[in-house]
């Protein structure tokens, strides 16, 4: 069964009706130029054991990093920005979680040296913060021969999980934007779509 991710959850009703389809993970976006961006003082809601919540950030201190996950209750983090393998160390060693997003274009941008636990495949971007809506080249990654697992993120839709699933190092599929009524908000109907698909 393919492990799934609902990214840019922020609306506390909507939070509990996604979550109780049952995802692996949930995303919740601390940076602040992002549509999807829960606010400085959010806490995440209780969430089913099976869901693992995540703090989504770009170039944020480690130390803000940290305390917020204390405050805020996640123990994934996903970095979208230059964090460094020092930065990255630093947040294990607080038992953090590390998912270091990737932008993609081309194979030269898989020949990568730092070692989060997870990576996250996204399409390479303009000046936005956060994903584009848009999918790269998948066919990219039918030769992936990197230890490190990886998210599969950008545009992805209901009727792609057939075609992805069988990834080489695929750990779990990401959907944000193709499930929305709005930013922020997931279309349940369409979540239940998903699960559907598994």
């Amino acid at each position: 069964m393919m492990r799934w991710k609902v990214c840019g959850m922020r609306e506390p009703n909507n939070i509990q009706e996604v979550a109780a389809l049952g995802p692996d993970f949930m995303g919740f976006i601390w940076a602040s130029k992002s549509p999807r961006y829960v606010g400085a003082d959010f806490v995440i809601p209780a969430l089913p054991e099976k869901t693992k919540a995540v703090g989504v950030f770009v170039n944020e201190s480690t130390d803000t990093i940290i305390a917020l996950s204390k405050k805020a209750g996640f123990s994934y983090v996903q970095l979208h920005g230059e964090e460094s393998q020092k930065e990255i160390d630093a947040l294990h060693t607080a038992g953090l979680h590390v998912i270091k997003a990737i932008s993609v274009g081309s194979a030269a941008d898989f020949d990568l040296k730092d070692t989060p636990d997870f990576y996250l495949f996204d399409t390479k971007k303009g000046t936005q913060v956060g994903g584009t809506g848009e999918q790269f080249d998948w066919s990219l990654l039918v030769n992936y021969k990197l230890d490190v697992p990886y998210f599969l993120a950008g545009g992805l839709q209901v009727e792609d999980v057939q075609k992805v699933k069988n990834f080489p190092g695929l750990y779990a599929l990401d959907f944000n934007s193709k499930l929305e009524v709005s930013p922020g908000l997931k279309d349940v109907e369409k979540v239940k779509e998903l699960v559907k698909q598994q």
